[in-house]
């Protein structure tokens, strides 16, 4: 009798556990937040904003939202995640640089390059650059020699900063198949090679090149801003380069 009382408990926390897994991290998302929600959760003081102007919600899937927003001269990003049944602000950029958003750092498919620049600045073009650094590595340990091919992938981003400061667009195709392939192989690596497992540093970056609209360098009017991030929220900066850093 104890023992069926004991497993008839124990099928009842376990239903109780998945029920509460389901609960937080499964369930449909609600409406997403009202343009004064917004402007409350990213003007609370450890954000460091007084007031701004909301400029536009994007939705990237039903739990994935990009909002971009406008103070003064800053021009900024933020992240907006569905997740333990609440919309959270997992982080922002006021940096003057595009900003790649990795909802799933596994699978390019999913990585989408953000920007909201300064109209002032008048682009007319933005280079971005996938970069694969050339390199070799020699282990006596496992009495091997590897050597990293460079690859530089370039795509152009037509913009109308005076129509619209802001924008958001997946990666282009052929970049996805690279990186589903340097993915691929890196965890080959890291499964094979203590090295690669325990001191593993990516050879990848990115880069961008603002032109005008002869195509030409542009120097930005630059405000100071910074980035944050808060959980688990995967993504980076993408950072100024010039054409003397290009093969």
């Amino acid at each position: 009798m104890k023992k069926k009382v004991w497993i008839s408990l124990s099928g009842i926390i376990t239903m109780v556990i998945v029920a509460s897994v389901y609960y937080n991290y499964f369930s449909n998302p609600s409406e997403f937040l009202s343009e004064g929600e917004l402007i409350d959760i990213i003007n609370e003081p450890q954000y460091g904003f007084d007031s701004l102007e909301i400029l536009d919600t994007i939705y990237l899937d039903d739990k994935h939202v990009f909002v971009p927003f406008a103070q003064d001269q800053i021009y900024g990003t933020s992240f907006w995640k569905w997740e333990k049944r609440n919309w959270e602000m997992k982080g922002f950029n006021t940096r003057a640089d595009p900003y790649l958003w990795q909802l799933d750092p596994n699978d390019p498919n999913t990585f989408y390059v953000t920007w909201n620049l300064d109209p002032a600045n008048d682009l007319s073009q933005i280079d971005l650059y996938l970069i694969n650094r050339r390199g070799f590595r020699s282990s006596n340990y496992y009495q091997t020699n590897t050597y990293t091919p460079g690859v530089q992938l370039r795509h152009q981003i037509e913009t109308n900063l005076d129509e619209a400061s802001y924008g958001v667009e997946r990666l282009p195709k052929e970049w996805i198949t690279f990186l589903e392939t340097y993915l691929e192989v890196e965890g080959a690596k890291s499964t094979d090679d203590f090295f690669s497992t325990h001191f593993h540093v990516s050879s990848l970056s990115y880069g961008w090149i603002p032109r005008d609209h002869n195509g030409l360098l542009k120097d930005l009017n630059i405000t100071n801003g910074y980035s944050s991030r808060y959980g688990r929220f995967y993504g980076e900066s993408i950072l100024r380069i010039s054409d003397d850093e290009l093969e």
